[in-house]
């Protein structure tokens, strides 16, 4: 999953974003928050995309 796949799905989750610093983005959900890297159609790594959704509390 890149990060304009996992941003389209955190936006369905509900979640809301801010600029970051850089190609980063600030997201928060349910009073939790985690930064995004908006780094095109790269590919996130598993792990950063896990730790992403576990910093806001899903799955």
């Amino acid at each position: 999953m890149n990060s304009k796949q996992l941003k389209k799905w955190l936006e369905q989750q509900g979640a809301t974003f801010q600029p970051g610093k850089g190609s980063h983005l600030k997201v928060f959900l349910n009073g939790k928050q985690s930064t995004l890297p908006m780094h095109g159609t790269t590919e996130l790594g598993k792990g950063l995309e896990a730790a992403i959704k576990r910093q806001l509390g899903l799955k």
